[in-house]
């Protein structure tokens, strides 16, 4: 059995990289506890969000604070045999209590409204995460 308190939980500082603007992200679940399940609460301040980047499973977000937004793929186009345009048309506002499922290879990103702080937790299957901005 797993009991914590996300007071107890140090921020993961190594994943700041994948995110834009001020964020704090705290794994509660750690592989230790569970190899079925991946779940993080991550705190976005001022419009902070994720960079693009899909999971290679589905990916819950259930929001337990303030205004986001998640922006998803409509469209992939190939350009040529190495580069593709990404169309990112797909928007939705998200606030307390609203939960997404966003389906795996789904390129998104996800976060605060501007001007606003947001907070949400992200559950889904240990997977890969590929980035697409640096």
């Amino acid at each position: 059995m797993l009991k914590g308190n996300l007071r107890d939980i140090v921020p993961d500082q190594a994943m700041l990289k994948y995110f834009k603007g001020h964020v704090e992200i705290k794994k509660m679940v750690t592989e230790a506890a569970s190899k079925e399940v991946e779940t993080y609460l991550v705190a976005f301040s001022n419009g902070g969000r994720t960079k693009l980047h899909y999971h290679e499973a589905d990916q819950i977000l259930f929001v337990t604070k303030g205004k986001g937004i998640v922006v998803l793929q409509t469209k992939v186009e190939m350009e040529n045999d190495n580069a593709a345009r990404v169309h990112m048309d797909e928007e939705h506002a998200l606030e307390e209590g609203d939960f997404v499922c966003v389906p795996a290879y789904t390129w998104h990103w996800h976060g605060a409204q501007k001007g606003e702080d947001f907070e949400h937790m992200q559950i889904k299957k240990p997977s890969r995460t590929i980035w697409l901005e640096e």
